[in-house]
């Protein structure tokens, strides 16, 4: 009998490194021989965006939480005010939901957690899947949590992530009470397996589900999908806004003889940006996002998924700290838990001098070869060994 299984990840979140996790998270359980789907969480919205109000209002003095999102509020400000940014706002999030509307198995959409728990009921297992969905904020909108999950469906935890080192007194308890109720728990970073650790179970440490698939499955699903620029280039995909990491990449550029390709604009509005690079697309889905760094000379950034495909794809690269004084706030961790499987802590550029330093040194993905293939594997038969247990 064929194990079905459903999936609660952040499909409907703008951002490359989102959709590509969410979109790997489904084609590795479904390469695993299980029916699988995708659950279109976009009509909870009410249900889901109750929980995380509350949750500001209560954090209404905390300055560092609002200092972390003053980026998106100036960036949604910019959308709104200036017309060519707009502009290529929605060219940019056009091509995201072209995206996730051709790439994705959504199941039906519903509006309140007791309609998607009936849902579930015929499943037997649902996975939550990577990146920050036990943030603080997500925890108290209750989704990611699975706590819609009925009796009797096995909750299962792939390369989840907290997105902070530490949890207050009661955002720690209330991950205790859902973390109770889940069959097989795994995580992204090895801070969350701590957290999990704190809040009374154990968890295993896991790959991104972008590691998941491979080079060549990757290659094979990207290849062809834009136009590649003919001349050599220093892709950049910065997060952030420090300017030294653009000065670097510029530096590195002018070095080598490589033009600079930036995807700018993310997350933040970072007016540096705007004349910062020779090529600038807009209008770049996920797959050409994943071809254009496969097919540049360096890539430079502050991003945890631009960096995991560099090793992916062995590209020289440099990760910068994206967050700089931010305390708690700061989601610095996962970029160690990553370089430090993959045997490459020394690719981490913390300032100027460590960018010179790394920048003589070019990386033997020998090693990293083999490291990143056990760590693969190894974490593939984890989500194996969670979801047979389903079928049992």
């Amino acid at each position: 009998m064929t194990t079905k299984v459903a999936i609660a990840s952040c499909h409907d979140k703008y951002n490359y490194g989102s959709l590509l996790q969410a979109y790997a998270t489904e084609k590795a359980i479904e390469r695993l021989g299980c029916d699988v789907i995708t659950i279109d969480k976009r009509g909870l919205g009410k249900v889901i965006g109750a929980g995380r109000r509350k949750y500001y209002k209560e954090n209404l003095f905390n300055l560092s939480m609002y200092k972390a999102k003053l980026g998106f509020v100036k960036h949604r400000v910019k959308h709104l005010t200036d017309r060519d940014f707009g502009e290529k706002m929605a060219e940019r999030n056009n091509a995201f939901a072209s995206f996730a509307e051709r790439e994705f198995s959504l199941s039906p959409r519903f509006s309140t957690f007791e309609e998607l728990g009936e849902y579930c009921a015929d499943f037997n297992s649902v996975v939550v899947g990577s990146d920050q969905l036990w943030l603080p904020v997500n925890i108290a909108g209750d989704y990611f949590t699975l706590s819609f999950v009925p009796e009797g469906v096995r909750k299962v935890a792939y390369a989840t992530s907290f997105g902070v080192s530490t949890l207050n007194d009661v955002y720690l308890a209330r991950a205790a009470e859902f973390l109770a109720t889940f069959s097989a728990i795994s995580v992204r970073e090895i801070t969350g397996a701590s957290l999990v650790k704190r809040a009374g179970r154990d968890a295993d440490v896991v790959c991104d589900p972008t590691m998941l698939l491979c080079k060549d499955e990757w290659g094979a699903l990207t290849r062809g999908s834009c136009a590649v620029p003919p001349e050599p280039y220093v892709f950049c995909y910065f997060l952030g806004k420090n300017a030294w990491n653009r000065d670097c990449a510029k530096r590195l550029a002018k070095l080598t003889g490589c033009k600079v390709l930036a995807i700018s604009h993310l997350d933040e509005y970072v007016g540096y940006d705007d004349d910062f690079a020779d090529v600038q697309p807009y209008d770049i889905d996920p797959f050409q996002w994943v071809e254009l760094l496969a097919n540049a000379r360096y890539v430079c950034t502050d991003s945890f998924h631009a960096s995991v495909f560099s090793c992916l794809f062995e590209k020289q690269f440099f990760t910068f700290r994206r967050h700089e004084g931010m305390g708690t706030q700061s989601t610095n961790s996962r970029l160690d838990t990553l370089l430090g499987k993959m045997g490459l802590l020394g690719r981490l550029c913390e300032s100027e001098a460590d960018f010179d330093q790394i920048a003589e040194d070019e990386i033997d993905f020998i090693n990293t070869r083999k490291l990143l293939s056990d760590y693969r594997a190894e974490s593939l038969d984890w989500l194996r060994r969670a979801l047979e247990a389903d079928a049992s």
